[in-house]
């Protein structure tokens, strides 16, 4: 007797005929009037699952990890159709290809009979090409009927901050408590308050986004800018979130469900909040650019958070406090932190005050981008190394497959751990620190270009973390 497994998938759209009951029953007659044995265990399934894409459905992929088991548990795949095996033909020639080479296991469609000769090939793949095209012009017609909602005025998706959707109803509803948010979101605005202060009220306040995280200026002008809040659909093909509110392929259509804000009231937001827009709207530079030597290394102490440089502004302020996400100040004149930083550079191994700051310094390696490379690729192997542990676990890959990988990676993993630690011995007890540290100050005391100087810094520099509250500075050397 031929031992053989079953696959079964559905999609959403498949009819009764082709529902798991329906393929089951079909499949065990065959299996029967064949003489081929089918244990439960050997019943792979994916439901509600879309074919194109074989790593995405697990029966799937549990059912090739089985057939790669030594000595093979069996010796036919039985499907429906072959359009249940794959919609994609190149998922399809590599799993039958692995399959038959590797295993010596043939798929078997029960309703598309093909005798076993060359022309076997090309009516296969007739078959499989026609089901990939199936697949490909359903894709199409999806996009058709959700453009036709999205002119309908119907929202699709998930509902957003204020609004709520039941499974029985097909509109979305107001959710009255988080419309309440919503509302204090308009009414700040309206009243002149930036994005960035209602984002800081409402962390103050406790109260989490949709997504359960805090409130930045971006994603309160995304609401301020959404016209689902007053009552229309917005639907941009082929995007998830668009944040260009003026794109011209989005499509803007009167929905059938109840506004939260008034028409007048958002649509004279919208322009007054355009007239900011042009008045601040900062004047493009290139991207080579730097605005100060000191940019991307000066770190808040509240937040980890990047202190950024406003261009013209005279001070270094933390990127997630301008943005509303931090609720400390982290705000320092950019001449002050200069000097204290010249000065630390200048007495490196003193720990004294400053300008009323008080200074740390933290030693950590030199030669910092070989270290800092060595180990990063020492974390990947790692990585790699608990894949493959999981992929074995899970029953994808074989025994030997794993302790394949494994010795591979455990041997990349050795042989850059030694490089790693000679490099680390050479570093501390090479005798050119004090010239490296002493070529960094020349360098950042000249009058040389902001890059040379980033340059300079942040090759003896991992990074300094400013403690505003406290007036300290932590200096985290490559050393």
């Amino acid at each position: 007797m031929i031992n053989a497994a079953i696959y079964i998938r559905v999609s959403t759209d498949d009819q009764t005929e082709y529902s798991p009951s329906a393929q089951l029953k079909a499949l065990m007659t065959y299996a029967k009037n064949n003489n081929m044995s089918v244990s439960s265990s050997h019943i792979f399934k994916d439901e509600g699952i879309s074919g194109r894409k074989a790593e995405k459905r697990p029966g799937f992929m549990k059912m090739i990890a089985t057939a790669k088991l030594k000595p093979a548990p069996f010796d036919i795949i039985l499907v429906h159709k072959f359009d249940r095996f794959a919609r994609n033909r190149e998922d399809s020639i590599v799993y039958k290809t692995m399959l038959k080479k590797d295993c010596g296991i043939k798929v078997i469609s029960i309703t598309e009979h093909i005798e076993d000769d060359k022309f076997a090939i090309i009516l296969e793949s007739m078959l499989e090409a026609m089901a990939e095209y199936y697949s490909l012009n359903l894709s199409d017609e999806v996009l058709k009927g959700m453009t036709e909602k999205a002119h309908r005025g119907e929202y699709q998706g998930s509902p957003p901050l204020g609004y709520k959707k039941e499974k029985k109803d097909k509109n979305i509803k107001i959710n009255i408590d988080e419309a309440k948010t919503i509302k204090f979101i308009f009414n700040s605005s309206i009243n002149g308050m930036p994005a960035v202060a209602i984002a800081k009220k409402l962390n103050e306040m406790g109260i989490k986004t949709r997504n359960g995280g805090k409130f930045s200026n971006r994603s309160i002008n995304y609401i301020l800018r959404n016209p689902l809040y007053k009552g229309y659909t917005r639907w941009t093909p082929g995007k998830r979130k668009n944040y260009d509110y003026e794109y011209k392929n989005s499509i803007v259509a009167k929905g059938n469900f109840e506004p939260i804000i008034s028409e007048k009231e958002f649509d004279d937001l919208q322009k007054r909040l355009d007239e900011i827009r042009k008045i601040t709207s900062p004047k493009s530079r290139p991207q080579i650019e730097y605005r100060h030597w000191l940019s991307g290394i000066i770190k808040c102490s509240s937040c980890g958070g990047t202190l950024i440089s406003g261009g013209s502004n005279e001070n270094f302020q933390c990127g997630n406090y301008l943005k509303g996400k931090c609720s400390i100040s982290h705000s320092i004149k950019k001449y002050i932190i200069e000097d204290i930083v010249i000065k630390e550079i200048e007495n490196q191994f003193y720990l004294n005050s400053f300008i009323g700051f008080e200074k740390n310094v933290i030693f950590k390696n030199n030669n910092s981008e070989e270290i800092h490379s060595l180990t990063k690729s020492i974390n990947s192997y790692k990585q790699k190394l608990s894949r493959a542990k999981s992929a074995y676990l899970d029953g994808i890959d074989t025994l030997s497959e794993y302790k394949e990988n494994k010795k591979k990676f455990e041997k990349e993993i050795t042989l850059i751990e030694t490089s790693l630690k000679e490099l680390k011995e050479n570093s501390l007890n090479s005798d050119n620190i004090r010239q490296k540290l002493f070529s960094t100050y020349k360098i950042i005391c000249s009058n040389t270009n902001d890059r040379e100087k980033s340059t300079a810094i942040k090759s003896i520099l991992d990074c300094i973390v400013l403690k505003r509250p406290e007036n300290k500075v932590i200096f985290r050397y490559w050393y």
